[in-house]
């Protein structure tokens, strides 16, 4: 994309860039982000990396502040992130068609992995693979105890927000509910507006447009429908399960509220899921930790582990199309926010309550993932201390070891297979 500016013209299908765009239909960006489903291992934030290589340096559909506006953005947005800057390129470079083909482009490939790695767990029974499913509860371990580390260090850099992430982790362990999970983070919010509101660190804008997102009135139109939409839904799916009671509303009302209350992505999403299909007997705690360890060898996003867990529900559907479902349910609150939000972000993103919230909801996210790792996931998978030494060896093969983490993957399975004989 050149540097220089021209307006953006209204039109029957308007386009959110400052330039002209070389004609990108939603078949092509379906297949640009279907070989980066295919291709990018890593996580959120390698994905980003990928992107930015792809979009940015390689084809030039975006400059580097176009990107880093979009990114920063996402990381606003509750969900998973790297989806919804997917979703925004698409959003950016040619509407609504392209932002949906983004997002089916980069899910399909991990979607199709987990819905067959479920099939696996249905045809092998939990006794003749115990030792597998065993290892991938391990490897899970350290998978979380990496993320943990990792975002202690860049979301919780003073005493304040450490504090703060600590005393989450002390409710969450105590308490491990649902209900109480969401209600640390809107306290994480609360704390963050009052401890953080006279030191907001403002965001440059570095770039001005002639004409904002709201001033695309097709965009704005979409925005205000899929905004109130999400509201629809989130607010309305408590009302109907009281109303009628039945599994499939449950589990629609399990993953839409994981999906739309979830900051810090994948790996977050792991406590809220647990918390509320283990205890209730829907899923067996190694099947769930299963799916979560083999989730991290695939490329893609995290939020495909719902295909796994739908193969795996009781919903009385064939396997693949319950997958399919529980999968498109997570992903609804991310599709309708970027709908929502893009149009109206250049208004809101200084906005000091909106940064002074996320300054305490990220640390408190951080708390989640701590009380996560300690509760269920130590508790349940640690049984020796063996058990302790290959969580660390293999967290520190995930820090140091340079090893593509589906190589490790397929390392751990093997190891598993090879201990059942032992």
């Amino acid at each position: 994309m050149s540097s220089k500016s021209s307006k953006i013209k209204k039109n029957k299908h308007p386009t959110i860039a400052k330039n002209p765009l070389p004609e990108i239909n939603p078949l092509k960006m379906f297949w640009v982000f279907f070989k980066l489903g295919l291709t990018s291992f890593g996580g959120p934030t390698a994905h980003i990396g990928f992107f930015f290589n792809m979009f940015v340096e390689q084809k030039k559909w975006l400059t580097a502040k176009e990107y880093a506006e979009i990114v920063s953005l996402c990381q606003f947005l509750p969900g998973p992130t790297s989806s919804q800057v997917g979703m925004s390129i698409g959003l950016k470079c040619g509407g609504v068609s392209q932002a949906f083909a983004a997002w089916l482009g980069f899910t399909l490939p991990s979607m199709m992995i987990m819905i067959a790695a479920g099939y696996g767990i249905l045809i092998f029974d939990e006794t003749s693979i115990s030792s597998v499913l065993h290892m991938l509860k391990l490897f899970a371990a350290a998978i979380v105890l990496q993320a943990v580390i990792s975002m202690a260090k860049s979301l919780t850099p003073d005493w304040t927000r450490r504090i703060l992430s600590l005393f989450a982790t002390f409710i969450l362990v105590i308490s491990p509910s649902a209900f109480m999970q969401l209600f640390i983070l809107g306290a994480g919010v609360i704390a963050g507006i009052v401890l953080n509101h006279y030191n907001v660190a403002t965001i440059e804008i570095t770039e001005k447009r002639e004409e904002n997102y709201t001033s695309i009135p097709f965009l704005k139109r979409i925005g205000l429908f899929s905004g109130a939409l999400f509201l629809i839904i989130l607010l309305g799916l408590p009302v109907l399960g009281f109303i009628h009671n039945s599994l499939i509303m449950e589990i629609v009302t399990i993953f839409f509220q994981s999906g739309a209350l979830v900051f810090g992505g994948g790996h977050v999403v792991l406590p809220l899921l647990q918390s509320q299909l283990v205890p209730n007997g829907l899923m067996s705690h190694a099947d769930f930790m299963a799916g979560y360890g083999i989730v991290q060898a695939i490329p893609g996003p995290l939020f495909t582990f719902a295909a796994y867990l739908g193969v795996l529900l009781p919903t009385g559907w064939p396997e693949w199309m319950s997958g399919i479902f529980c999968l498109i349910i997570i992903f609804l609150p991310a599709i309708l926010l970027v709908l929502a939000v893009i149009p109206i972000w250049e208004n809101i993103r200084g906005n000091q309550y909106i940064q002074s919230g996320l300054y305490g909801v990220n640390a408190v996210v951080v708390g989640l993932l701590l009380a996560a790792l300690i509760n269920p996931i130590l508790i349940l998978s640690i049984k020796s201390w063996i058990d302790i030494a290959i969580v660390l060896i293999l967290y520190m093969l995930l820090l140091f070891g340079k090893i593509p983490i589906w190589l490790m993957i397929l390392a751990v399975i093997l190891s598993g297979y090879l201990w059942s004989f032992i």
